[in-house]
């Protein structure tokens, strides 16, 4: 008995010990895709086989030795994280996403491919990465995110179009821009709007994208043939999954502002210099300029705009039918007085099995989008930007008694801004901006549906058909209408213009492919498909000017109301036909290849020539699978190669045909010869090659890609001899040529990752060269030229030789020799030696190239850190090795009786001064400053490194809100952001980003463009 009791005591000593050495933690495990709970996640005693699962919403229990000091979590497709113990008994964690995830599928043409086995150079961008940036339109979010993809906003407009280019500018004359396809649906990417530039991609929400995927290279955009030259956007929308339904909402709201403004001049200092360049000309002319009020007329066009945007969605599903519905709303006002947008969305994506076999679907979403412009023309008389930087500062903006001008400072004849205390009014007369904004009206408006709907049938084991019919159609209306009183209107005793430019698109997709494993080591993947396409354009306007009275051009073209009418219109169509394949081998998941071949006819060639054949190659090699291969430092390595030969259908509507035109003569309405025609037209083609390696060293991720684009064919209007008899002397033909080369760079990597604090870095740089290697003649504007042996639309102009210090002249390169103006249009040669003899007679200045305006290098830089509850992005973007014209600052510098940029101030006044402003004469302007081309003395780099956006967030605990709201909140976060608030440069403009043209064969200009935008926004993501 004894010996029982003993035993009994000695069990009980050994129980009550190792209790008093154990302890139970709990905890739940969580991440941002899924707030409610991670289910089956492995979480282990740090050095121990000891451990359990999470349940499924995320929750575990587990009972660790006292002298347990690490826990350590892990689940597919997260990074592994470890947390200390401590004396916690409670330890809840948030996994961060695995950035270097190889499995992952990502969507290419026509289909779907893990990552690991991808062969071709694609870029995937998630939603995570952007669905908090408050933007107009999705590309502009994708603005340094894809390394070899240039997005640049050219002005801080609304419905300004951002300028996209995929390695590089691919055609001269044909679009430059890539093709965007939404849920398998191409969409239209033309401009529609008569009125306002107005970028058609801002119709769609980007908080309904799920994910893109940047196709780059030959080989992963060949199944795009005929309209893969400028690269491949493909845009995936979110859709439902298994579940309970989950509603989501979110908001944010700001201000928007300008990142800068003009320095000019005040009303005093005006007065000084306005005078001078009068009085030098002659010293006894009556000068124009008074003093009076100092005004900075950038008060009254600037202002700091509301911007909200607000998106309701909700998803859901069974095994059978998958949902997903979303309602968006934004509203954004510009910085630029009476230029706003207002957009509203809605989604519809449905998925439903009829049975294991026979799947269908549909995606659906429209769009009401409505942008308030305004006159921004970069020489316009009643452009925002050139007339408030010109206006008088010395005259007030307002004059209450002139009730005719609605109280606005405006000469009794509405010619002009009224003169205030000077003699004189501003230059050309130009108007008081203040009643042009308020009284003039420019709105586009969009209705856009963009639809589709698909069924698919599995025929056999791992044979699949497909078919998808999609619709893109733009209902775009214009109103423009101008004050008959003062303005543009004046001229026409007002004007009312309304147009309707509808487009309307459909394309139908048939597939078949079939997957198989054989013998388990060969993986074949095969695609073949054909398809239609047809889209027509349509336009039609009127217009009616010297109006009865103003009250009739508010809201619409009134029959009656005007005294001259006008109309017109217009039509085209494009439609083209597909067949393609595409053969995908693996052997052992380590020797990769893709081979892909597609047949195109479009109806914009002759003949034969109507129909091109595109192939396209790759293979790669998973060194890493290996046997041989054995590194504890690189865990994955994988080489690939690619060429393709691709084209461009962004030509002219029937660009091979000739034919004739309708035209007003004396007698009448007729026709006349319009284009003779060229039955030997063919594509553009693009033979694109690719080198890269995908590798992952420790923490490090790296993706590297050497490329070259050799574009051929380049549809030119090559010049004819006059006697022919040719319409324009021109005829389009396969003239031109040339070639983009460059690398590109990725690395991402989670840099730190314990505890409750983590940071992931993610970097891209491209380096790309142009040249042209072709043309007929040299492609000439006025600021760019175009010649064989250069890049793309070089800066072109004179050379700036500085100021003479003895007599204030301007000077130039004349040849290899210096020569100065004397007087308004008398060219002397200069002597360093005696810099005030102006007698030798000199030769007027010569041309020659000035910059490349193509940006060498560009880049991105994200990084991201969570601690705790708390989240924080910052990403920097970067540009550089072009230049740009400053003609915003030429134009600035004028001699006439009109405001100017502070640094007039530094002007030549006596001998010997070393400036870079000349002495001042009136009326002097086009010698002086050489206003017919570039000018060196405004060419400047366009190196940057901005700071695009700034995120700070914070994500409420999960048991607080099971307490606050006893499970009716799932998940909530709040958060705040601001875009661009700080760009570093050496360009003096407003933003080395600033562009008037878009176009390939003229860039690089800053002419008046009204400044980018900087974003203060709050927000809030809530989940129920």
């Amino acid at each position: 008995m004894k010996k029982v009791l003993l035993g009994f005591a000695l069990s009980f000593l050994t129980i009550v010990s190792v209790l008093a050495q154990s302890k139970t933690i709990t905890g739940r495990v969580t991440s941002a895709e899924e707030p409610e709970g991670i289910p089956g996640a492995s979480v282990v005693v740090k050095g121990t086989t000891q451990g359990t699962i999470t349940d499924l919403d995320g929750s575990y229990s587990i009972t660790v030795p006292d002298n347990a000091s690490t826990l350590v979590f892990s689940f597919v497709g997260y990074l592994t994280k470890e947390m200390s113990i401590g004396s916690s008994s409670v330890i809840n964690v948030t996994m961060d996403t695995d950035v270097k995830v190889l499995n992952e599928v990502v969507v290419t043409g026509y289909g779907t491919q893990e990552r690991r086995e991808i062969t071709g150079s694609v870029t995937s961008i998630s939603s995570e990465d952007i669905e908090n940036l408050v933007t107009p339109s999705f590309e502009s979010q994708l603005a340094g995110r894809a390394p070899g993809v240039q997005v640049t906003t050219p002005s801080g407009i609304l419905g300004a179009r951002p300028i996209i280019r995929i390695r590089g500018v691919n055609s001269l004359t044909a679009s430059a821009s890539p093709l965007i396809i939404i849920d398998g649906v191409p969409v239209v990417d033309d401009d529609r709007s008569s009125v306002n530039s107005s970028n058609p991609l801002a119709n769609i929400n980007p908080a309904d994208i799920q994910s893109y995927e940047v196709l780059k290279d030959g080989s992963a955009t060949a199944i795009y043939g005929s309209r893969a030259a400028n690269g491949v956007i493909l845009i995936t929308t979110k859709r439902g999954s298994t579940g309970k339904a989950k509603v989501s909402y979110s908001t944010s709201m700001g201000i928007n502002e300008e990142v800068s403004r003009f320095e000019l001049l005040n009303g005093d200092q005006f007065v000084e210099i306005a005078n001078e360049k009068i009085t030098n000309v002659n010293p006894n002319a009556t000068t124009n300029a008074r003093e009076g009020v100092n005004t900075d007329w950038q008060d009254l066009i600037f202002r700091k705009g509301f911007t909200q945007q607000h998106n309701l969605s909700i998803s859901g599903g069974s095994e059978a039918t998958k949902y997903f519905f979303s309602l968006g709303f934004t509203d954004q006002e510009s910085p630029i007085v009476a230029n706003d947008l207002k957009r509203y969305s809605f989604r519809a994506n449905i998925d439903h099995s009829i049975s294991k076999a026979v799947r269908i679907g549909t995606s659906l979403s429209y769009s009401l989008t409505e942008i308030n412009g305004l006159n921004n023309g970069s020489n316009s008389l009643s452009g925002a930007i050139y007339n408030a930087t010109r206006a008088l500062p010395n005259v007030p903006i307002y004059d209450p008694e002139n009730t005719a001008f609605d109280g606005y400072n405006v000469t009794a004849d509405g010619a002009t801004t009224g003169f205030g205390n000077n003699l004189a009014g501003p230059d050309n007369n130009i108007p008081n901006i203040g009643f042009v904004l308020d009284n003039n009206i420019y709105r586009s408006r969009a209705h856009r549906l963009l639809g589709s709907a698909y069924g698919e049938v599995d025929i056999a084991t791992g044979l699949t058909a497909r078919t998808q019919i999609g619709i893109d159609l733009t209902l775009a209306d214009d109103f423009q209408s101008l004050d008959p009183r003062h303005g543009d209107g004046r001229s026409t005793n007002g004007s009312v213009f309304m147009a309707y430019n509808p487009v309307f698109r459909w394309n139908w997709q048939n597939t078949l492919n079939y997957q198989t494993v054989i013998a388990d080591d060969h993986n074949l993947n095969v695609t073949a498909g054909l398809e239609y396409q047809f889209t027509n354009y349509y336009n039609f306007s009127a217009q009616g000017t010297d109006l009865s009275d103003n009250f009739y051009r508010l809201q619409n073209l009134i029959s009656g109301s005007y005294n001259n009418q006008f109309s017109g219109g217009g039509y085209s169509e494009q439609g083209f036909d597909s067949y393609f394949g595409r053969f995908n081998y693996s052997y052992k998941g380590k020797y990769l290849a893709s081979f892909t071949v597609r047949n195109d006819g479009i109806s914009d060639l002759i003949g034969d020539n109507k129909r091109g054949t595109f192939f396209g190659g790759s293979v790669g090699w998973r060194v890493s699978d290996e046997e041989f291969f054995n590194s504890e430092l690189i865990s994955d390595l994988k080489f690939r190669a690619s060429y393709a030969e691709v084209g461009n259908t962004g030509i002219d509507a029937f660009a091979a045909f000739g034919g004739y035109s309708p035209v007003l003569g004396g007698a009448g309405a007729g026709i006349g010869y319009a284009r003779v025609a060229n039955g030997a037209l063919q594509w553009e083609t693009s033979k694109k090659f690719n080198v890269g390696l995908d590798m992952t060293i420790g923490k490090v991720t790296i993706s590297a890609d050497y490329f070259t684009n050799d574009v051929d064919g380049l549809i030119l209007a090559a010049p004819t001899a006059p006697s022919l008899g040719i319409p324009n002397n021109e005829i389009n033909q396969n003239v031109g040529a040339m070639v983009n080369s460059g690398f590109e760079l990725r690395a991402f990597a989670n840099v730190i990752n314990k505890g409750n604090f983590s940071w992931n870095t993610d970097f891209n740089i491209t380096f790309i060269e142009n040249e042209v290697t072709n043309l007929v003649q040299p492609l000439t504007n006025t600021y760019n030229r175009t010649e064989v042996g250069g890049p793309i639309a070089q800066l072109y102009g004179f050379t700036w030789a500085g100021v003479n210090p003895a007599n204030g002249n301007v000077m130039y390169l004349s040849g290899e020799n210096i020569v100065q103006l004397v007087g308004a249009n008398t060219w002397r040669a200069y002597d360093p030696n005696d810099p005030s003899n102006t007698t030798t007679p000199g030769s007027a200045p010569t041309q020659s190239f000035l910059g490349n305006t193509l940006p060498k290098w560009q880049g991105g830089w994200s990084n991201t850190f969570k601690f705790g509850n708390f989240d924080a992005e910052i990403f920097t973007r970067f540009s550089g090795g072009n230049y740009i014209m400053n003609e915003s600052v030429r134009g600035l510098l004028g001699l006439g009786f009109s405001n100017n940029h502070a640094s007039i101030l530094n002007r030549w006044t006596e001998s010997g001064q070393v400036t870079d402003i000349p002495r001042l004469y009136s009326g002097r302007d086009a010698n002086t400053w050489q206003n017919s081309a570039s000018n060196s003395r405004f060419v400047e780099k366009g190196d940057f490194v901005r700071i695009q956006n700034i995120v700070i967030g914070y994500t409420v605990p999960a048991a607080a809100l099971q307490s606050a709201f006893n499970g009716a909140v799932t998940n909530a976060r709040f958060f705040a952001q601001v875009q661009n608030p700080f760009t570093f440069t050496g360009y003096s403009g407003l933003d080395p980003e600033s562009n008037q043209f878009s176009g390939q064969r003229q860039f690089g200009v800053d002419w008046n463009v009204a400044p980018v935008i900087r974003t203060y926004t709050l927000g809030l993501n809530v989940g129920f």
